[in-house]
């Protein structure tokens, strides 16, 4: 499975409750232009077959594995792979070897790897040492850093048109308001958590964020 149509909504299930999943993963619409993502704190606490378990509400979903690899990432990547992922989230801050690595390994499992750059100082000097580009170049500020860092709004647009093989990804503390900022700024997909998995209509919410792509 290939998005191959963006700009993309990806939520983000950053959860630790099974309960709250299950109360989300079922107001959730199928849609072509939604992308679900197995958050890190999801998968340790519950391991990588989560992915599955969110596989048995939405079947024909495109679904991230947010591994967050730093290293032996062929390793974590077959992981993610034999648990139906059909994408896996790498951290930029891993040495090239592991990013190559994970790439090649991607390819042969026909799944898709999404580098996180979560305090990378330069996407642009990493992607350029990679032969084979990840599908999706992720822009994330991290939920401790809210309130410090902006987000590199004008990195997008000049990445994207060096990079063109890969999607522009944002994630990071996003609202309507800055998701329409982001989209503006070229980004192929908005990563949401918190305003969707945490607001008072989810049906609402999603579709207030679908809207805008």
């Amino acid at each position: 499975m290939k998005i191959s149509n963006p700009p993309y909504l990806q939520i983000a299930l950053d959860l630790v409750d099974k309960t709250k999943l299950v109360r989300i993963l079922s107001k959730i619409p199928d849609s072509d232009k939604i992308l679900l993502e197995a958050g890190t704190p999801l998968i340790k606490k519950f391991g990588i077959d989560i992915v599955k378990f969110i596989r048995e509400f939405h079947p024909s979903s495109y679904t991230i594995a947010d591994m967050k690899t730093l290293d032996v990432g062929w390793l974590e990547v077959q992981i993610a792979a034999e648990a139906s992922a059909n994408a896996v989230a790498i951290s930029g801050l891993a040495p090239n070897e592991t990013l190559v690595s994970s790439i090649e390994e991607a390819e042969k499992r026909r799944v898709d790897i999404l580098l996180d750059c979560m305090n990378v100082e330069s996407p642009s000097t990493i992607l350029e040492n990679l032969t084979k580009k990840p599908e999706i170049v992720l822009f994330h500020r991290g939920i401790d850093q809210e309130g410090n860092t902006d987000h590199p709004w004008n990195k997008i647009k000049l990445i994207k048109a060096k990079f063109p093989e890969s999607k522009m990804a944002v994630a990071g503390g996003l609202n309507l308001e800055t998701s329409a900022r982001a989209l503006n700024n070229g980004a192929d997909i908005i990563i949401i958590g918190r305003a969707i998995t945490q607001a008072d209509n989810i049906k609402a919410t999603i579709n207030d964020f679908l809207h805008l792509l």
